[in-house]
């Protein structure tokens, strides 16, 4: 029998928990997945950055290549995930924009002052990561919750 005295219906405060449950396991789904669609995007941008400054014309050629297959492939992949896009929708699109504006500023100044130049392409290519790396793993709210103890709802 539950607090309703009726022996069929559901205990409401095991409904409210399995709930909580649901969306904890949930979002750090979502955050996993998140995670490993922006790492994976950023070693892919470390490489194509390097080959593009590196590669010479075929190098940009073939990088550019792959690198449309692998935009086609993740979009397929970030469609497949529904409740994580929509989780992390935001920290995708900053991670993003980010990473286009330090990628914008990358091939222009490496293919106009820098051309076939390893000192500068190598650690331009590992720059290349860093926006997405960054959004990929700054703490989100819920680990910083997690990490102190205080909920979403009290801060």
């Amino acid at each position: 029998m539950n607090t309703h005295g009726s022996p069929d219906a559901p205990d409401p405060r095991a409904q409210l928990a399995r709930a909580a449950e649901l969306t904890t396991r949930t979002r750090a789904a979502a955050w996993r997945w998140v995670r490993v669609y922006l790492g994976g995007w950023a070693v892919a941008s470390a490489a194509l950055v390097a080959a593009i400054g590196l590669g010479g014309t075929a190098g940009m050629v073939v990088a550019l290549s792959v690198w449309g297959a692998l935009v086609a492939i993740g979009v397929t992949w970030a469609r497949r995930q529904g409740f994580a896009v929509a989780a992390a929708g935001r920290r995708i699109g900053i991670g993003a924009g980010l990473w286009a504006a330090t990628y914008g500023v990358i091939l222009a100044v490496g293919l106009t002052a820098f051309e076939g130049a390893p000192g500068y392409w190598v650690p331009a290519a590992v720059v290349s990561a860093v926006p997405l790396l960054a959004a990929a793993w700054w703490p989100s709210r819920t680990d910083v919750a997690s990490a102190t103890g205080v909920p979403d709802d009290a801060r």
